[in-house]
């Protein structure tokens, strides 16, 4: 086997063993929170939503990836092949609009209190549904194209010159002006909203800085407190920011030589789609080592387990000692 194969399969693998539970981990906790509190808190929520496109992600495009890497050929059916790419597309632009949201809401928090703050945090709140409704909408029609009319799972000749080669799956372009346009497309799109995760991730950043030196000046701990558990959030976000735009920088600058480069060699694809799923597997892990709440709640579900666990032990033990 190939060395470029052994690194990719590997290196997909790793990306299922810890994206995979992580995400699920983030997922289950909060549908457990939502069912016992009756509700999420807004950031909770846009988490969910994150951890959810996250995990389809890994599962869509991992998969297929390390197994072509072993050598499992025919994967997928055109039909198959056609779900898989708009499935993962979609999802991954989710994902990037989803951590836009998150910034930027999390910046809207972080306003100076004002009349006119309070009525955008409120109308962003109730709307948050309908945002995340209208993302997927304008997602779902970009990718139509890619998705379903281009993709196919085998090819009857070499692979044409307007072409994305996934190697489980083919995406061919017509003709170059479609193939210079979805890809103009896809990264408008992307930089729009790296963008606002940047501008959002500046400002907060910024208040950060005077939030740091007000906690040095404050006498009263609830003050203090409150200021600490926003400050603790505003980190979090700040820490996912900075980690998308190193993995995007990485994986734009591939998707750029890929759309101008008449061939393109496969581990330059292969490195390109890694990079593109890395932030999927590695964000679930700054979400859990940062948010205290959900770190309580698993501390809570290992503490009941191991009370569980203990007294099915010591009934086991007295109903042996009876008998």
């Amino acid at each position: 086997m190939e060395i470029r194969l052994i690194l990719k399969a590997a290196g997909f693998i790793l990306l299922l063993i810890t994206g995979i539970p992580a995400n699920l981990t983030i997922l289950i906790s909060f549908i457990c929170s939502s069912i016992s509190d009756k509700k999420l808190m807004p950031t909770d929520l846009i988490l969910t939503k994150l951890s959810f496109v996250n995990v389809i992600v890994v599962l869509v495009r991992g998969i297929p990836q390390a197994l072509t890497a072993l050598g499992v050929q025919k994967i997928f059916s055109d039909y198959g092949c056609k779900f898989a790419v708009f499935t993962y597309r979609v999802c991954r632009a989710m994902s990037i609009c989803t951590t836009a949201v998150l910034s930027i809401y999390q910046c809207i928090v972080l306003l100076p209190p004002s009349s006119k703050c309070k009525t955008l945090k409120q109308k962003v709140t109730q709307n948050i549904q309908l945002i995340f409704l209208f993302l997927w909408g304008i997602n779902c029609i970009i990718y139509i194209p890619a998705g379903f009319m281009y993709s196919q799972a085998e090819l009857n000749s070499s692979i044409p010159k307007y072409a994305l080669n996934f190697e489980f799956c083919f995406v061919l372009f017509p003709h170059e002006a479609s193939y210079r346009v979805n890809g103009t497309v896809y990264t408008f799109r992307d930089f729009l909203f790296v963008g606002l995760m940047a501008l959002a991730s500046s400002y907060i950043v910024a208040i950060l800085y005077k939030h740091n030196k007000k906690l040095q000046r404050m006498r009263n701990s609830e003050q203090k407190q409150g200021s600490t558990i926003e400050l603790r959030a505003a980190k979090a976000v700040v820490m996912l920011v900075t980690l998308y735009l190193v993995l995007f920088g990485v994986d734009n600058a591939t998707w750029m030589y890929i759309i101008m480069a008449a061939h393109v060699k496969p581990a330059v694809s292969d490195a390109r789609v890694f990079f593109a799923s890395v932030y999927t597997a590695v964000s679930p892990m700054v979400i859990i080592g940062t948010n205290k709440k959900l770190q309580q709640k698993l501390k809570c579900l290992s503490m009941s387990s191991d009370n569980k666990i203990t007294k099915t032990y010591i009934g086991t033990v007295a109903e042996n000692t009876a008998s």
